[in-house]
């Protein structure tokens, strides 16, 4: 398996916006630019990638945000209810789907249902209040977290004066417990045209030990063909971990398009390290799927 490497000079340029916006948050940010064409598709990396203001207040909101997240809940619901959706309120979601997937628990939280935007000469999301006003969520930050990953994906694949349609906007918790970690699953393709995915948490968050998980980053490989089932072709697999040096660190992320090739991709396993029963870790993501 191939490994991404963050130390390539080439892949490293930066811009920083203008200080202060509408929401009350610093928009200074760096993009890594790296850009490569993977099996047909476009995929790159990003570090950093949202405004560290904002996305300090946004992980407060969710840290906070615990009235589902914990480790009884989590391990209630492997013993007995496998493969129940439970769909919840929570303090700042309004609504929270308990599932299984290939055998690993996860909160997910949809905060945008599909909807058309449009973008001005400067890749800059216009009618923002309208779209913020339509997310799923009470909170402010992640309303302008939504509206920041909308711009950079408008930047990257050039949406100037252009209407596109979000597919959706995805908050995902990966409950991690001792007693098991993150494990195969599924390859797939996104059902939007573009995507982004961005791990907002670092891997040092347990609850009381602050111990680390390992593992964690995006596979991506080639679709193999004429299968029924989404598989890569063998020898093409790619791993990128979510930061350099393999560390899942928080704001750090991938773009990449899903209509041009056969690029797949699946999240890699996890195996978290503790020998405290009580201890539950968190993986905590935001994808982002456009049609454009």
């Amino acid at each position: 398996m191939l490994r991404a490497d963050f130390s390539s000079p080439s892949t490293t340029s930066a811009f920083t916006a203008a200080s202060g916006n509408s929401d009350g948050f610093s928009d200074e940010k760096k993009h890594t630019q790296a850009t490569n064409i993977k099996f047909g598709d476009r995929f790159r990396t990003i570090c950093p990638v949202f405004s560290k203001p904002l996305l300090d207040q946004v992980n407060l909101e969710i840290k906070h945000d615990d009235r589902y997240f914990c480790s009884e809940l989590v391990n209630n619901f492997l013993d007995g209810h496998r493969g129940v959706r439970y769909i919840h309120s929570s303090n700042i979601f309004e609504s929270l789907d308990f599932t299984i997937n290939s055998e690993n628990p996860l909160f997910t939280a949809r905060l945008c249902f599909e909807m058309p935007i449009h973008f001005d000469e400067n890749s800059h999301l216009m009618n923002k209040e309208v779209f913020q006003a339509r997310l799923t969520t009470s909170s402010v930050a992640i309303r302008a977290l939504c509206s920041e990953a909308l711009d950079i994906m408008a930047d990257e694949f050039q949406w100037r004066d252009r209407s596109v349609n979000v597919v959706g906007i995805y908050l995902i918790r990966y409950p991690l417990i001792p007693s098991r970690g993150i494990k195969g699953m599924r390859w797939h393709k996104d059902p939007g045209k573009k995507s982004m995915v961005v791990q907002l948490n670092d891997n040092t968050n347990a609850t009381k030990t602050g111990v680390k998980y390992s593992g964690g980053g995006l596979n991506i490989g080639k679709k193999s063909p004429g299968s029924k089932v989404t598989f890569p072709v063998k020898g093409t697999v790619e791993n990128y971990p979510y930061g350099p040096n393999d560390e899942e660190i928080g704001n750090a992320g991938h773009m990449f398009s899903n209509d041009q090739g056969d690029l797949i991709h699946q999240p890699d396993d996890i195996v978290y390290h503790s020998e405290n029963s009580d201890d539950l870790a968190e993986k905590r993501i935001i994808v982002v799927l456009v049609d454009d």
